[in-house]
């Protein structure tokens, strides 16, 4: 019996966090290359909270909401793999709950081949 090694595009080769360019750079197993802008992923953040906060920022098109702290953090100052389907990171503010699952950061990817139209959000704010 003859095994084929099929390479998951989802997969990735490798994880760079660049904080001096503010990117996340991975490479994945099919060898494209993804660069992804801080900012964007944590405006992006697939966390329940900030999904939420994202959901009710847009139904209330009409109200001004005032922020009371500082803006999230776009610093990332630590990196977890979880498992083998996601990356999570522990942001400069503290906050640590988004799970960045492969998929869908591939399916995101800001490259003008994958998205013309630009990156689609991560997940959805149903």
């Amino acid at each position: 019996m003859t095994t084929t090694s099929i390479l998951n595009p989802e997969r990735p080769k490798d994880i760079t966090v660049d904080r001096a360019a503010g990117a996340l750079r991975v490479t994945w197993l099919d060898g494209h290359a993804s660069v992804y802008p801080l900012r964007w992923l944590r405006a992006n953040c697939p966390c329940a909270t900030c999904r939420e906060e994202r959901r009710s920022s847009a139904l209330n098109t009409d109200e001004l909401r005032l922020m009371s702290g500082p803006l999230p953090s776009a610093e990332i100052v630590a990196a977890e793999l979880v498992g083998n389907y996601a990356v999570r990171f522990t942001w400069a503010d503290g906050h640590a709950t988004g799970i960045y699952v492969f998929s869908a950061l591939r399916a995101s990817c800001p490259c003008l081949a994958c998205n013309p139209d630009g990156p689609p959000p991560i997940l959805a704010d149903d």
